[in-house]
């Protein structure tokens, strides 16, 4: 049996678009919700501190909050 022989792409893929998502508003907390409000707090911190990464973090757990509210 012979082996196949491919020839290495040499040219560059199409660029990746991701979605741009700054845009989109900030979750608000829940009234009377201590996992929102402990995510609010630490959100406002890392934003006071220039750490953007951990805002956006915040946001996302608190998209994805177990509670689903």
């Amino acid at each position: 049996m012979a082996k196949s022989i491919t020839t290495p792409k040499t040219y560059p893929s199409a660029p990746v678009v991701l979605p741009d998502r700054m845009s989109e508003q900030e979750p608000t907390p829940i009234n009377g919700c201590a996992g929102c409000s402990e995510l609010a707090a630490v959100r406002a911190r890392a934003r006071r501190g220039g750490d953007m990464t951990t805002v956006s973090d915040c946001n996302v757990l608190m998209r994805r909050h177990p509670e689903g509210h």
